[in-house]
């Protein structure tokens, strides 16, 4: 059992609609209240199901517990799966919510027990003291009860002057006017009026699972792994075509700017004193990992291993700026009531470019130059979103032309959040965020000025007085994680939806972009014919060679949100072209093969060719997660 524990001022829910169809009847969709209250988020797990009473028992001993720390009598029993990545089955789950009620009702407290099997909107409001946010875990095999917090090797000093840094937030438009952000007309910018009230009010609480988590599962692009640790996904051939797709386009525009691609270890050891000093300046959860009687940690970043690979290298000035770059798969293990999809996974895959720059007049320079293709890759996605720069006061008014020139090439208003002293290792720090249908943010791309690390790292170069120097550092992250970008285009894809246009995937990357239909098997072999012609162009498409009726093909590739689908039957093979449905258009076209493999290559030509990681015929294929 896994539970995320939250002392509130009031609490009130509402009924959307049914999460599975058990749902729980009931005869209030709504329910409200301003006293206070204890409330608790559950997630029952599989384990759970060997010993259900005893797993019922212990949880209503934790629940009565922290309300007796909290002198709390008023208990809320919200039923919130995605706290874990193995839950129990529905009944067996519902059962355990229900005699947790009971058995915290007969020791005398007023118990709200939220029907089960809904989706469902909250309002919360945390009392802010030291005990009105938990989160436990229970194993009911070991009677083990743990209260989650931060782990080994974190320090907290960065995180408290974080917490206690004075900033004050302003609107920045193309033109160089500052307005704050209070007294901003955000008529026209109402993603942006959302985000920055996502920044200023700090709430991260979400009512609902992100919508996300229902289309990628749908895709068939990633799924949850039970055997391993949550926030930890899997991602079958769909979902690794297109990840491979994205890896590969960030990784040509990096060889383009100038980088040395590099790969470095995934664990580093605590006692190491560079990084234990960089620790305590980038406060993280880390996955701990023991080897013989050292710990080590899971990186949750390329910093490490790119910082010690270029303090041991031989640097010139005539070098600079010299670029590192590096697909990074990154750990960071989030508090369980944290995770959310893919907008906060405790593992990710981070695209990171580190600059070595010899002095803020070439770090200004450089922050220009990687604009362009932070802002030609977040274009790429065709999602819509938001960018902020959190600036130290003294480099924002001593450097207030270049502040112009950045927010002029963003050019449309950004958010500005000024602190008058630097609490982390950057003075100057850019963001590009995805706003997302639970009104959320999520950092995609971000550039950095790092004036901390070179001289905890000794990384130097020489200069032209042949006497070693420590050049500052751009943190990039040009395209954001590959999880974070896939949340950025299935969020975009949702609220397109909802405006009343088809969901799409960016074409570059969706895993197929076109299906090939025969009308029946006879005319398979010419599939495979016009499949040649495809491979000729690297186009990525499969084969519906299944005994069904046309209509249910068009229906199960349109499920899959396919680009192109063209159907071929006796007439189509004697004039030599092929009945395209374009998704993106909303059009029925007749085309020759090679003019759609022509359009779809046109489209394209800016990312790598990348293969479909699966069989081409769908009869082969093995189905992951989607139900077509």
């Amino acid at each position: 059992m896994r539970m995320l524990q939250i002392h509130s001022d009031g609490f009130g829910y509402e009924l959307k609609r049914k999460a599975i169809k058990s749902a729980e009847k009931v005869e209030s969709k709504t329910y409200s209240t301003d006293d206070s209250c204890l409330v608790n988020f559950i997630a029952a797990e599989s384990s759970d199901e060997k010993n259900i009473t005893k797993a019922s028992s212990l949880t209503a001993q934790m629940i009565a517990s922290a309300a007796e720390d909290v002198k709390e009598k008023n208990i809320v029993v919200y039923p919130w799966v995605h706290l874990t990545e193995a839950p129990a089955k529905p009944s067996v789950a519902l059962k355990m919510l229900k005699s947790v009620a009971k058995i915290l009702e007969e020791q005398g407290y007023n118990v709200v027990r939220v029907p089960f099997g809904w989706y469902k909107a909250f309002s919360i409001h945390c009392k802010g003291h030291p005990l009105a946010e938990r989160s436990k875990v229970l194993d009911v095999e070991t009677t083990e009860i743990t209260e989650e917090e931060v782990t080994e090797g974190e320090d907290l000093t960065a995180i408290k002057a974080e917490e206690e840094a004075h900033s004050k937030f302003y609107i920045m438009e193309p033109d160089g006017s500052v307005t704050p952000v209070e007294k901003f007309d955000f008529t026209g910018f109402e993603e942006l009026r959302l985000y920055v009230k996502y920044e200023t009010a700090k709430d991260r609480t979400a009512s609902e699972p992100p919508v996300h988590i229902e289309y990628m599962k749908q895709l068939e692009l990633v799924d949850y792994e039970p055997g391993s640790d949550a926030g930890n996904f899997r991602w079958p051939p769909r979902g690794l075509t297109l990840k491979r797709a994205v890896e590969e386009r960030v990784i040509k525009e990096m060889l383009e700017y100038g980088a040395h691609i590099v790969q470095t270890p995934l664990i580093y050891d605590y006692q190491h004193p560079s990084l234990k000093s960089y620790l305590q300046r980038f406060p993280s959860r880390q996955y701990v990992v023991r080897s013989g009687d050292r710990d080590y940690f899971a990186r949750f970043s390329a910093c490490f291993g790119q910082f010690l690979m270029i303090s041991q290298a031989q640097v010139s000035y005539r070098q600079l700026p010299l670029k590192i770059f590096e697909i990074a798969p990154s750990f960071r293990r989030e508090q369980s009531g944290e995770l959310a999809g893919m907008r906060r996974p405790r593992a990710f895959t981070m695209p990171d470019i580190h600059e070595i720059v010899a002095d803020v007049e070439m770090a200004k320079q450089s922050i220009l130059k990687q604009l362009e293709f932070i802002m030609k890759l977040h274009a790429e996605l065709e999602i819509q979103y938001e960018v902020s720069f959190r600036i130290l006061r003294s480099f924002f008014e001593e450097h207030r032309d270049f502040i112009n020139a950045v927010v002029a090439r963003v050019g449309k208003p950004v958010m500005i959040e000024v602190f008058d002293e630097r609490y982390a290792y950057f003075l100057f720090k850019g963001e590009w965020n995805v706003v997302d249908a639970q009104k959320k943010a999520a950092c995609l791309g971000t550039c950095q000025i790092d004036v901390e690390n070179s001289q905890r790292f000794n990384i130097t170069y020489i200069g032209e007085d042949g006497k070693e120097h420590y050049p500052l550092i751009l943190h990039t992250s040009p395209s954001g994680s590959i999880e974070r970008i896939l949340y950025g285009v299935l969020e975009q894809a949702h609220k397109d939806m909802k405006r009343g246009k088809k969901p799409t995937l960016p074409l570059w990357m969706t895993p197929v972009q076109l299906r090939l239909v025969p009308v029946d098997d006879s005319l398979i072999d010419y599939c495979v014919e016009l499949g040649k012609e495809l491979d000729k162009y690297g186009i990525r498409y499969e084969i519906d060679d299944r005994s069904l009726t046309v209509g249910k093909k068009i229906r199960s590739a349109e499920k899959l949100w396919i680009p192109y689908i063209c159907v071929i039957g006796e007439r189509e093979k004697k004039s030599g072209k092929v009945s395209v449905r374009r998704r993106a258009e909303g059009d029925q076209v007749e085309m020759k093969i090679d003019d759609v493999a022509e359009e779809i290559a046109s489209k394209t030509s800016f990312a790598p060719k990348q293969q479909l990681m699966l069989p081409k015929m769908i009869t082969k294929q093995a189905i992951f997660s989607r139900e077509v």
